[in-house]
């Protein structure tokens, strides 16, 4: 576990997510199980953006678990956000985007990465330039430039361009092809569904937020952290005995048990 320096870190958007009880057992609150198709494929990914969980648009293992499990907890903790405004954290191991004001998660959407070929790279970056229906240039004589307002262009209505040291070309946008959202398969942008980057991010961003993008451990090291998993149950308060009268020529023992000898996942576990 990586030691925190800051103790005065930002632990925000902790909550259990609402819940219901039907006949089968417990239920989390969600939108999608009562859709079909696509649609509930859409908003299955959604759900599990929300609850941190990697988005796969399938009901896997750990979707499972937060799905079923009452006592669950999903929470953001930023021990030093880059300012005190609006910016943006893309998760490459959830393929997650996350809105923050300051060190608050304001909320949380599905993306595409890129594929193992073409990867979205890891830095800590900023908002270059905003475009709303931008021409798409086709990536420099690679595939065959598209107009603004054309069905088939790739980056949909909203382009945020990114400024990353040493590497151009990459941003945040919309698409064309909804179905892959939550994979790995653009040629290193973020995509997002049409809906989400031009009501929730795009208006509220602008240009030079900072935008970091990293997996799980790249982010830690940066001091954010990401969280969902099961509720740990509380320790059972201890209860309290009478003491016992204590003749003068037994010998008392003190049991020491200094903070140094508790296990380290026993005070914080990340």
């Amino acid at each position: 576990m990586k030691k925190i320096k800051r103790m005065g870190a930002l632990i925000l958007a902790a909550s259990l997510l609402p819940s219901f009880v039907s006949a089968k057992g417990f239920v989390r609150q969600n939108d999608f199980m009562n859709k079909s198709g696509s649609e509930r494929t859409h908003s299955l990914k959604k759900w599990q953006a929300r609850m941190n969980l990697p988005v796969t648009g399938g009901i896997n293992a750990k979707t499972k678990q937060a799905l079923y499990t009452e006592n669950y907890e999903v929470y953001d903790m930023v021990t030093n956000p880059p300012t005190s405004g609006n910016w943006i954290v893309v998760n490459k191991s959830r393929r997650t985007l996350t809105l923050y004001k300051g060190g608050q998660a304001l909320g949380k959407f599905p993306v595409t990465l890129g594929t193992g070929s073409t990867p979205t790279p890891s830095a800590k970056a900023r908002i270059h330039n905003m475009h709303k229906n931008p021409a798409w240039g086709g990536m420099g004589g690679k595939y065959t430039p598209v107009a603004s307002n054309d069905p088939k262009n790739p980056l949909g209505e909203r382009w945020m361009g990114l400024s990353i040291p040493g590497k151009s070309g990459y941003g945040i946008h919309g698409n064309i092809k909804p179905l892959q959202i939550g994979g790995y398969y653009s040629n290193g942008c973020i995509r997002m569904f049409n809906y989400d980057i031009e009501n929730e991010i795009f208006p509220k961003m602008k240009v030079g937020a900072p935008v970091w993008l990293g997996t799980d451990a790249e982010l830690e090291s940066w001091g954010v952290y990401q969280f969902s998993r099961p509720k740990k149950a509380e320790a059972k308060p201890v209860e309290k005995q009478n003491p016992k009268p204590v003749d003068k020529q037994e010998t008392i023992k003190e049991n020491i048990n200094p903070i140094e000898e508790v296990p380290a996942g026993d005070l914080l576990e990340f």
